[in-house]
Protein backbone atom coordinates (compact mmCIF):
# COMPACT_ATOMS: atom_id res chain seq x y z
CA UNK A 1 0.00 0.00 0.00
CA UNK A 2 2.99 2.13 0.70
CA UNK A 3 4.51 1.61 -2.45
CA UNK A 4 1.38 2.42 -4.30
CA UNK A 5 0.42 5.67 -2.70
CA UNK A 6 3.96 6.69 -3.61
CA UNK A 7 3.41 5.89 -7.00
CA UNK A 8 0.04 8.10 -6.92
CA UNK A 9 2.35 10.50 -5.21
CA UNK A 10 5.03 10.77 -7.90
CA UNK A 11 2.53 10.95 -10.46
CA UNK A 12 1.11 13.65 -9.16
CA UNK A 13 4.27 15.74 -9.38
CA UNK A 14 4.64 14.48 -12.69
CA UNK A 15 1.12 15.64 -13.82
CA UNK A 16 2.16 18.96 -12.50
CA UNK A 17 5.71 19.01 -13.78
CA UNK A 18 4.40 18.11 -17.37
CA UNK A 19 1.94 20.73 -17.53
CA UNK A 20 4.27 23.62 -16.83
CA UNK A 21 6.83 22.08 -19.22
CA UNK A 22 3.66 22.38 -21.76
CA UNK A 23 3.36 25.99 -20.91
CA UNK A 24 6.66 26.67 -21.06
CA UNK A 25 8.14 24.66 -24.05
CA UNK A 26 4.85 24.03 -26.08
CA UNK A 27 6.27 20.69 -27.39
CA UNK A 28 9.90 18.65 -27.08
CA UNK A 29 11.90 18.65 -30.17
CA UNK A 30 10.81 16.11 -32.73
CA UNK A 31 14.12 13.81 -32.25
CA UNK A 32 13.12 13.37 -28.94
CA UNK A 33 9.24 13.36 -29.23
CA UNK A 34 7.78 9.79 -27.77
CA UNK A 35 5.12 10.72 -30.33
CA UNK A 36 7.67 10.83 -33.21
CA UNK A 37 9.29 7.41 -31.69
CA UNK A 38 5.47 5.88 -32.02
CA UNK A 39 5.05 6.97 -35.42
CA UNK A 40 7.95 5.91 -36.82
CA UNK A 41 7.49 2.41 -35.27
CA UNK A 42 4.38 2.20 -37.14
CA UNK A 43 5.72 3.34 -40.50
CA UNK A 44 8.06 0.66 -40.18
CA UNK A 45 5.83 -2.11 -39.53
CA UNK A 46 2.83 -1.25 -41.18
CA UNK A 47 4.53 -2.50 -44.53
CA UNK A 48 4.40 -6.15 -43.08
CA UNK A 49 0.86 -6.23 -42.42
CA UNK A 50 -0.12 -4.65 -44.90
CA UNK A 51 1.01 -7.37 -47.05
CA UNK A 52 -1.84 -9.43 -45.04
CA UNK A 53 -4.87 -10.06 -48.16
CA UNK A 54 -7.68 -9.23 -45.22
CA UNK A 55 -6.91 -5.24 -44.58
CA UNK A 56 -8.76 -5.08 -41.44
CA UNK A 57 -7.26 -8.10 -40.09
CA UNK A 58 -3.91 -6.61 -40.73
CA UNK A 59 -4.64 -3.32 -39.13
CA UNK A 60 -6.18 -4.54 -36.17
CA UNK A 61 -2.90 -7.10 -36.26
CA UNK A 62 -0.41 -3.70 -36.44
CA UNK A 63 -2.64 -2.05 -33.82
CA UNK A 64 -2.61 -4.63 -31.47
CA UNK A 65 1.23 -5.38 -32.05
CA UNK A 66 3.05 -1.84 -31.17
CA UNK A 67 0.22 -1.02 -28.19
CA UNK A 68 2.03 -4.38 -26.74
CA UNK A 69 5.50 -2.91 -27.33
CA UNK A 70 4.08 0.82 -25.80
CA UNK A 71 2.62 -1.67 -22.62
CA UNK A 72 5.29 -3.57 -22.41
CA UNK A 73 7.99 -0.80 -22.00
CA UNK A 74 5.85 1.40 -19.56
CA UNK A 75 5.02 -1.29 -17.39
CA UNK A 76 9.00 -2.04 -17.04
CA UNK A 77 9.42 1.16 -16.41
CA UNK A 78 7.42 1.29 -13.51
CA UNK A 79 8.91 -2.27 -12.45
CA UNK A 80 12.14 -1.20 -12.88
CA UNK A 81 12.01 2.15 -11.45
CA UNK A 82 9.58 2.58 -8.80
CA UNK A 83 10.96 -0.64 -6.93
CA UNK A 84 14.36 1.02 -7.09
CA UNK A 85 14.88 3.01 -4.34
CA UNK A 86 14.77 6.89 -4.36
CA UNK A 87 16.76 7.25 -7.46
CA UNK A 88 14.92 5.06 -9.42
CA UNK A 89 11.76 6.56 -8.57
CA UNK A 90 13.01 10.19 -9.20
CA UNK A 91 13.87 8.57 -12.38
CA UNK A 92 10.43 7.64 -12.94
CA UNK A 93 8.87 10.74 -12.44
CA UNK A 94 11.36 11.89 -14.98
CA UNK A 95 9.86 9.63 -16.94
CA UNK A 96 5.86 10.22 -16.17
CA UNK A 97 6.89 13.82 -16.40
CA UNK A 98 8.08 13.80 -20.35
CA UNK A 99 4.92 11.73 -20.93
CA UNK A 100 2.76 14.00 -19.69
CA UNK A 101 4.72 17.17 -21.40
CA UNK A 102 4.82 15.34 -24.72
CA UNK A 103 0.96 14.32 -24.39
CA UNK A 104 -0.31 17.35 -23.76
CA UNK A 105 -0.60 20.09 -26.34
CA UNK A 106 -2.18 23.61 -25.22
CA UNK A 107 0.52 25.72 -25.64
CA UNK A 108 1.75 24.33 -29.59
CA UNK A 109 -2.49 24.81 -30.23
CA UNK A 110 -2.37 28.27 -29.08
CA UNK A 111 0.59 28.50 -31.22
CA UNK A 112 -0.50 26.80 -34.22
CA UNK A 113 -4.18 28.89 -34.32
CA UNK A 114 -2.59 31.99 -32.95
CA UNK A 115 -0.36 31.73 -36.36
CA UNK A 116 -3.78 31.42 -38.65
CA UNK A 117 -5.08 34.38 -36.57
CA UNK A 118 -1.71 36.72 -37.11
CA UNK A 119 -1.78 35.86 -40.85
CA UNK A 120 -5.50 36.90 -41.38
CA UNK A 121 -5.12 39.97 -39.02
CA UNK A 122 -2.25 40.66 -42.15
CA UNK A 123 -4.89 39.96 -44.55
CA UNK A 124 -2.52 37.50 -45.81
CA UNK A 125 -5.35 34.61 -47.16
CA UNK A 126 -2.25 32.36 -48.50
CA UNK A 127 -0.08 32.15 -45.40
CA UNK A 128 -3.43 31.60 -43.20
CA UNK A 129 -4.11 28.44 -45.18
CA UNK A 130 -0.44 27.20 -45.10
CA UNK A 131 -0.82 27.89 -41.33
CA UNK A 132 -4.08 25.89 -40.88
CA UNK A 133 -2.93 23.16 -43.37
CA UNK A 134 -0.79 22.01 -40.20
CA UNK A 135 -3.78 22.03 -37.74
CA UNK A 136 -6.55 20.30 -40.43
CA UNK A 137 -6.38 17.35 -42.69
CA UNK A 138 -8.87 19.08 -45.51
CA UNK A 139 -7.98 21.09 -47.99
CA UNK A 140 -7.07 24.60 -47.58
CA UNK A 141 -5.73 25.76 -50.88
CA UNK A 142 -8.15 28.42 -52.34
CA UNK A 143 -9.88 28.24 -48.80
CA UNK A 144 -11.94 31.77 -48.29
CA UNK A 145 -11.48 33.47 -45.73
CA UNK A 146 -14.84 32.46 -43.45
CA UNK A 147 -14.08 28.85 -43.63
CA UNK A 148 -10.57 29.35 -42.89
CA UNK A 149 -12.04 31.24 -39.91
CA UNK A 150 -14.52 28.12 -38.47
CA UNK A 151 -12.08 25.83 -39.78
CA UNK A 152 -9.59 27.10 -37.05
CA UNK A 153 -12.49 27.40 -34.67
CA UNK A 154 -13.06 23.59 -35.13
CA UNK A 155 -9.88 22.19 -34.91
CA UNK A 156 -9.43 24.19 -31.47
CA UNK A 157 -12.12 23.13 -30.24
CA UNK A 158 -12.00 19.21 -31.64
CA UNK A 159 -8.20 19.54 -29.90
CA UNK A 160 -9.19 20.32 -27.00
CA UNK A 161 -10.28 16.78 -26.46
CA UNK A 162 -7.95 15.01 -28.13
CA UNK A 163 -4.80 16.95 -27.08
CA UNK A 164 -5.85 17.73 -23.32
CA UNK A 165 -8.63 16.22 -22.09
CA UNK A 166 -8.34 12.92 -23.15
CA UNK A 167 -4.85 12.44 -22.44
CA UNK A 168 -5.12 14.05 -18.41
CA UNK A 169 -8.09 11.82 -18.07
CA UNK A 170 -5.90 8.54 -19.17
CA UNK A 171 -3.36 9.70 -17.29
CA UNK A 172 -5.05 10.49 -14.18
CA UNK A 173 -7.38 6.96 -14.08
CA UNK A 174 -4.04 4.95 -15.56
CA UNK A 175 -0.82 6.50 -15.39
CA UNK A 176 2.02 6.45 -17.64
CA UNK A 177 0.68 3.36 -19.17
CA UNK A 178 -3.13 5.09 -19.88
CA UNK A 179 -1.67 7.98 -21.36
CA UNK A 180 0.94 6.12 -23.65
CA UNK A 181 -2.32 3.97 -25.09
CA UNK A 182 -3.57 6.61 -25.75
CA UNK A 183 -1.51 8.66 -27.70
CA UNK A 184 -0.80 5.16 -29.54
CA UNK A 185 -3.68 4.67 -30.72
CA UNK A 186 -4.44 8.45 -31.28
CA UNK A 187 -1.59 8.68 -33.33
CA UNK A 188 -2.32 5.51 -35.49
CA UNK A 189 -5.78 7.71 -36.18
CA UNK A 190 -3.66 10.71 -37.61
CA UNK A 191 -1.72 8.19 -39.67
CA UNK A 192 -3.97 5.17 -41.19
CA UNK A 193 -7.35 6.26 -39.78
CA UNK A 194 -8.69 7.62 -43.07
CA UNK A 195 -11.41 6.60 -45.23
CA UNK A 196 -9.12 6.48 -48.86
CA UNK A 197 -8.22 4.02 -51.10
CA UNK A 198 -5.39 2.29 -48.91
CA UNK A 199 -6.49 2.99 -45.55
CA UNK A 200 -10.24 2.40 -45.86
CA UNK A 201 -10.08 -1.12 -44.18
CA UNK A 202 -6.69 -1.14 -42.92
CA UNK A 203 -6.90 1.69 -41.03
CA UNK A 204 -10.58 1.03 -39.33
CA UNK A 205 -9.89 -0.94 -36.33
CA UNK A 206 -7.19 2.10 -35.37
CA UNK A 207 -10.51 4.67 -35.59
CA UNK A 208 -13.06 2.76 -33.81
CA UNK A 209 -10.24 2.50 -31.36
CA UNK A 210 -9.42 6.07 -30.99
CA UNK A 211 -13.16 6.94 -31.25
CA UNK A 212 -13.75 4.28 -28.05
CA UNK A 213 -10.81 6.18 -26.13
CA UNK A 214 -12.40 9.67 -26.87
CA UNK A 215 -16.00 8.29 -26.23
CA UNK A 216 -16.05 9.57 -22.35
CA UNK A 217 -13.53 12.78 -22.48
CA UNK A 218 -15.64 13.88 -25.70
CA UNK A 219 -18.73 13.70 -23.33
CA UNK A 220 -16.72 15.89 -20.20
CA UNK A 221 -15.99 18.26 -22.22
CA UNK A 222 -19.34 20.06 -21.80
CA UNK A 223 -18.85 20.66 -18.43
CA UNK A 224 -14.82 22.47 -18.73
CA UNK A 225 -16.18 24.45 -21.57
CA UNK A 226 -19.50 25.18 -20.27
CA UNK A 227 -17.36 26.61 -16.78
CA UNK A 228 -14.93 28.25 -18.78
CA UNK A 229 -17.78 30.42 -20.59
CA UNK A 230 -18.96 31.50 -16.84
CA UNK A 231 -15.54 32.70 -16.47
CA UNK A 232 -14.80 34.27 -20.09
CA UNK A 233 -18.54 35.74 -19.40
CA UNK A 234 -19.53 33.72 -22.71
CA UNK A 235 -23.35 33.22 -22.86
CA UNK A 236 -23.36 29.80 -20.79
CA UNK A 237 -27.29 28.75 -21.42
CA UNK A 238 -26.62 29.38 -25.34
CA UNK A 239 -23.14 26.70 -25.03
CA UNK A 240 -25.58 24.18 -23.46
CA UNK A 241 -28.44 24.70 -25.75
CA UNK A 242 -26.25 24.55 -28.70
CA UNK A 243 -24.21 21.64 -27.09
CA UNK A 244 -27.64 19.65 -26.44
CA UNK A 245 -29.16 20.38 -29.99
CA UNK A 246 -25.89 19.72 -32.12
CA UNK A 247 -23.59 17.20 -30.36
CA UNK A 248 -24.69 14.27 -32.46
CA UNK A 249 -24.35 16.21 -35.79
CA UNK A 250 -21.29 14.65 -37.50
CA UNK A 251 -19.84 11.62 -38.84
CA UNK A 252 -17.87 11.29 -35.63
CA UNK A 253 -19.06 9.80 -32.69
CA UNK A 254 -16.96 12.30 -31.15
CA UNK A 255 -16.66 15.42 -32.51
CA UNK A 256 -19.71 16.85 -32.72
CA UNK A 257 -19.23 17.49 -28.93
CA UNK A 258 -16.48 19.92 -28.06
CA UNK A 259 -17.88 21.34 -31.42
CA UNK A 260 -21.31 22.39 -30.33
CA UNK A 261 -20.02 23.59 -27.49
CA UNK A 262 -17.73 26.04 -28.71
CA UNK A 263 -20.33 26.84 -31.60
CA UNK A 264 -22.56 27.38 -28.64
CA UNK A 265 -19.99 29.90 -26.58
CA UNK A 266 -18.56 31.49 -29.67
CA UNK A 267 -22.34 31.89 -31.39
CA UNK A 268 -20.99 30.59 -34.83
CA UNK A 269 -22.05 27.74 -36.80
CA UNK A 270 -19.83 25.35 -38.16
CA UNK A 271 -19.55 22.19 -40.35
CA UNK A 272 -20.68 22.43 -43.93
CA UNK A 273 -19.30 21.69 -47.41
CA UNK A 274 -15.58 20.76 -46.76
CA UNK A 275 -12.82 19.09 -49.30
CA UNK A 276 -10.85 16.31 -48.32
CA UNK A 277 -7.90 14.84 -50.73
CA UNK A 278 -10.09 16.90 -53.94
CA UNK A 279 -13.24 15.48 -52.90
CA UNK A 280 -16.23 17.93 -51.53
CA UNK A 281 -18.20 16.28 -48.35
CA UNK A 282 -20.86 17.77 -47.53
CA UNK A 283 -21.07 17.95 -43.19
CA UNK A 284 -24.01 18.72 -41.40
CA UNK A 285 -23.58 21.72 -40.12
CA UNK A 286 -23.13 22.51 -36.32
CA UNK A 287 -24.92 25.48 -34.43
CA UNK A 288 -27.27 27.97 -35.34
CA UNK A 289 -26.29 30.86 -38.10
CA UNK A 290 -26.91 33.95 -36.56
CA UNK A 291 -24.33 35.98 -38.00
CA UNK A 292 -21.22 35.47 -40.49
CA UNK A 293 -17.54 34.40 -38.61
CA UNK A 294 -15.00 37.48 -37.91
CA UNK A 295 -11.22 37.05 -37.40
CA UNK A 296 -12.14 37.98 -33.38
CA UNK A 297 -13.56 34.30 -33.15
CA UNK A 298 -10.59 32.44 -33.45
CA UNK A 299 -9.27 34.85 -30.91
CA UNK A 300 -12.22 33.71 -28.50
CA UNK A 301 -11.92 30.25 -30.04
CA UNK A 302 -8.28 30.34 -28.31
CA UNK A 303 -9.16 32.03 -25.46
CA UNK A 304 -11.88 29.42 -24.38
CA UNK A 305 -9.77 26.52 -25.35
CA UNK A 306 -6.75 27.67 -22.81
CA UNK A 307 -9.41 28.61 -20.32
CA UNK A 308 -10.94 25.25 -20.89
CA UNK A 309 -7.46 23.53 -20.68
CA UNK A 310 -6.48 24.90 -17.65
CA UNK A 311 -10.02 24.09 -15.63
CA UNK A 312 -9.27 20.37 -16.73
CA UNK A 313 -5.86 21.11 -15.39
CA UNK A 314 -7.09 22.40 -12.17
CA UNK A 315 -9.18 19.99 -11.81
CA UNK A 316 -7.18 17.03 -12.70
CA UNK A 317 -4.47 18.17 -10.18
CA UNK A 318 -7.06 18.46 -7.72
CA UNK A 319 -7.87 15.16 -8.38
CA UNK A 320 -4.57 13.80 -7.25
CA UNK A 321 -4.68 15.47 -4.51
CA UNK A 322 -7.42 14.03 -3.04
CA UNK A 323 -5.78 10.52 -3.61
CA UNK A 324 -2.71 11.88 -1.69
CA UNK A 325 -4.24 12.50 1.33
CA UNK A 326 -6.42 9.49 1.24
CA UNK A 327 -3.50 7.23 0.84
CA UNK A 328 -1.95 9.10 3.62
CA UNK A 329 -5.01 9.52 6.21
Amino acid sequence: MDLICELVGYNAIAFFVGVVLDFVFAEPPNALHPVVWIGKLIGSLEGCFYRLENKLLGGALLVLSVLFIVVIFTVSVIYLFVGGGFFGRMIYGVVASYLVFSSISIKSLYQHAQRVLDALEEGDLDKARKFLSFMVSRDTEGMEKEKIITSTVESVSENFVDGVLSPMVYYSAFGIVGVSVFKTVSTFDSMIGYKNERYEFFGRFAARFDDVLNFIPARLSIVFIGLSCLILGFNFFETISVFGKYRREHPSPNSAHPMSAFAGALNLRLGGKTKYDGVLVNKPFIGDFKRFPEIGDIKNAIRLFEVSSYTAFIFFGLLFVKEIVRCFQ
